[in-house]
């Protein structure tokens, strides 16, 4: 795989956060490139992270080795886009305390990504994917409730409520943190292949905010009149807030099936 960065501009900057995004898109040799080559989203803290950095590129290598393009980018507040309310999920917290919200700046940083990448003449039909673990799934899973062109996304460990963690414990009973909660964007999913993967005991995310998330998809499927399921959800044997690589792999190879079925 070759990887290749391009920047393009973005609207709806937060605070101290320059009006470009970074992207990096992998690009399968030509000698394994799929007959019918597939886009995967892959989402991490950083795009670094997302395309090169064990454990975190497991995504990036399952497609890439079999020959589909792979597509990053930082999460906000993270990597090179760090601002003025702070790192990493502190960040995120500090900015919807301030009014902001760095999931629609992801949401709408993500479409233009995928609009960029398409301009550079891939085409990969129907068959776009997202994936991400924690943070990162929260953030892929919001991607491909609200992009249609999303086939089907992977949550590893995925936040589903940010009322759960402690960075947030300051503004947990505010309207617009409970607003954030993925249950919200279920009726959007429904009838995509969607995987959910988390350990029985992750005090961190909250099992049991991940397992009523995807109770509430497969109500909003039944009441779209979906008539096959096309949601996997696996709670592994795992206390804290871990999954193993073998997991990973499974919600990516979940992804790649449908890709390769298309």
């Amino acid at each position: 795989m070759q990887t290749t960065e391009f920047t393009i501009d973005v609207q709806g900057d937060l605070p101290g956060r320059v009006g470009r995004l970074t992207c990096s898109l992998g690009i399968p040799d030509n000698n394994t490139l799929a007959s019918r080559p597939g886009l995967l989203l892959t989402f991490s803290s950083t795009r670094q992270n997302a395309m090169s950095e064990d454990p975190y590129d497991i995504a990036t290598r399952i497609f890439s080795k079999a020959g589909h393009y792979v597509l990053s980018f930082d999460l906000p507040n993270h990597g090179e886009r760090i601002n003025a309310y702070g790192q990493g999920i502190a960040g995120f917290s500090a900015a919807i305390m301030a009014g902001e919200d760095p999931f629609q700046t992801f949401v709408a940083d993500g479409k233009a990504a995928l609009d960029a990448c398409l301009a550079q003449g891939i085409d990969p039909g129907n068959r776009i994917f997202a994936c991400g673990v924690s943070r990162a799934g929260y953030c892929a899973i919001r991607l491909a409730a609200a992009d249609k062109r999303i086939r089907g996304v992977a949550g590893l460990a995925p936040v589903t409520d940010w009322r759960r963690l402690s960075e947030f414990s300051a503004i947990r009973d505010k309207p617009e943190v409970a607003a954030l909660t993925l249950d919200h964007w279920a009726e959007s999913l429904a009838g995509r292949a969607v995987f959910v993967g988390i350990g029985h005991k992750d005090d961190r995310v909250g099992t049991d905010a991940c397992v009523g998330f995807a109770l509430r998809l497969l109500e909003a499927e039944r009441a779209t009149g979906q008539t096959q399921g096309n949601l996997t959800l696996h709670v592994i044997e795992s206390e804290g807030h871990s999954y193993g690589n073998e997991w990973r792999e499974a919600g990516v190879r979940f992804l790649l099936d449908h890709c390769n079925r298309s």
